[in-house]
C-alpha cells in the first residue's frame, strides 16, 4: 500500500471516528446543552519528559542503512531527558548539542522559527491533549506534542568486545525533531480526579532533521583521510505514527507513559548517498560492511517511549 493511501484511511478513520462519537453541535433552545455524560471535557498538559528511542530489528538503525557499516547494526537508539538533563549544558540539552555541533544553519522551518526563543534557543518537548466527551462511553482526545532526539555515532555504536578507535564509523551526528498531531480514543470516557486513563490513536508528524556526517582522520586509508572531512545536510519528512499509553487523570499533578510506533517511511535524505566524500571504491571496502548501495533515504521504524509528568485541568 502506497503512503498516500494510508494517510488517505488514516484519516478516514479519524473522521469517522470523530462524526461518529462527537455529539452533534445544532443550534438549541437558549439554556439547553447537549448530554455529556455527566463529564466534562479536559486538558492536559505532558512536560519534563524521559525519552527511549529502539528499532524495529537489528538493520534498522538509521547510522546502519546510511552507511553499511556493521558497528551501527544493532545499535542504540536515544535514551535521556530531553529538558534540564542534570549534569549537562543547558536547559534544552539535544538542542545545546545540535548549536554546539554547527547544525542552526541546516534547521528546519519550525525549529528555525523556535530557536528564536529568547534564553533557550528552541521549544522546551512537551505535550497538550483535549479530551472532549461523547453521547457514549468513550472519550476523544486530539493532541499536539513536541520532542527530540540526538544520536551521536561514538554514543549509538552496538556493543562489542574491547575499544573500537573513533575512525573506525564514519563521522555522523543527527538531530530529529518531531511536530505530532494526533487523534486517539479513551475507551473509559474523560478521566476524572484518580483515574487512570487509557488511550490508543494514530496520528502524523513532521520531522526536521540535521546532521553532520563525515569520515575521520584514518591512518589506514591515510591517502584519502589524512584529515577530518565533514558536510552538513538536512531533511523534512511526514512520519505516521500509532500511539497508545496511560495517564492519571483530573485536577492533577500526574504522570503519562505513552509508546509512539513510527511507520517505515524513508523521511531523512542519506548524505553518503550523495557524497561518500572519499573515492567511493575505497569507502566501501573500508566501511560499507554490508556491501549493497547505500539508499538514498533511510527511515527510523521501531518506537520511541515517553515517560512525562502531567498537568490535567
Amino acid at each position: 500500500m502506497s503512503f498516500k493511501n494510508i494517510i488517505l484511511n488514516q484519516f478516514g478513520l479519524v473522521l469517522i471516528i470523530l462524526l461518529v462519537l462527537t455529539p452533534p453541535v445544532f443550534a438549541q433552545e437558549e439554556g439547553t446543552a447537549a448530554p455529556t455524560g455527566g463529564r466534562d471535557a479536559v486538558w492536559r498538559i505532558g512536560f519534563w519528559e524521559v525519552l527511549q528511542q529502539t528499532f524495529s530489528d537489528d538493520d534498522s538503525h538509521p547510522f546502519y542503512q546510511m552507511t553499511g557499516t556493521d558497528r551501527f547494526r544493532g545499535g542504540k537508539g536515544f535514551f535521556g531527558p530531553t529538558f534540564v538533563d542534570p549534569g549537562h549544558s543547558g536547559l534544552l540539552p539535544n538542542v545545546y548539542y545540535k548549536n554546539e555541533d554547527g547544525h542552526a544553519g541546516q534547521d528546519g522551518t519550525f525549529t528555525k522559527l523556535f530557536s528564536n526563543i529568547p534564553l533557550l534557543n528552541g521549544l522546551p518537548t512537551f505535550s497538550l491533549e483535549y479530551i472532549q466527551p461523547t453521547d457514549y462511553v468513550v472519550g476523544i482526545g486530539l493532541s499536539f506534542a513536541y520532542t527530540n532526539i540526538w544520536l551521536d555515532d561514538l554514543q549509538v555504536r552496538a556493543a562489542t568486545t574491547g575499544a573500537d578507535p573513533d575512525y573506525a564509523t564514519p563521522l555522523l551526528r543527527m538531530a530529529s525533531h518531531f511536530y505530532m498531531f494526533s487523534a486517539s480514543i479513551h475507551p473509559f470516557g474523560v478521566p476524572k480526579t484518580d483515574d487512570l486513563d487509557i488511550f490508543i490513536g494514530f496520528g502524523l508528524s513532521r520531522v526536521e532533521s540535521t546532521l553532520k556526517s563525515g569520515i575521520r582522520k584514518n591512518l589506514a586509508i591515510r591517502e584519502y583521510a589524512a584529515t577530518t572531512q565533514t558536510q552538513l545536510s538536512s531533511s523534512v519528512g511526514t512520519l505516521p505514527f500509532r500511539r497508545m499509553g496511560i495517564a492519571s487523570g483530573g485536577d492533577s499533578f500526574g504522570f503519562m507513559l505513552e509508546f509512539l510506533f513510527p511507520g517505515n517511511s524513508e523521511i531523512i535524505d542519506n548524505p553518503f548517498a550523495a557524497s561518500t566524500i572519499i573515492d567511493s571504491t575505497i569507502y566501501d571496502s573500508t566501511y560499507n560492511d554490508r556491501g549493497d548501495a547505500l539508499p538514498s533515504k533511510v527511515g527510523m521504524p521501531g518506537g520511541i517511549t515517553r515517560v512525562s509528568w502531567t498537568y490535567s485541568f
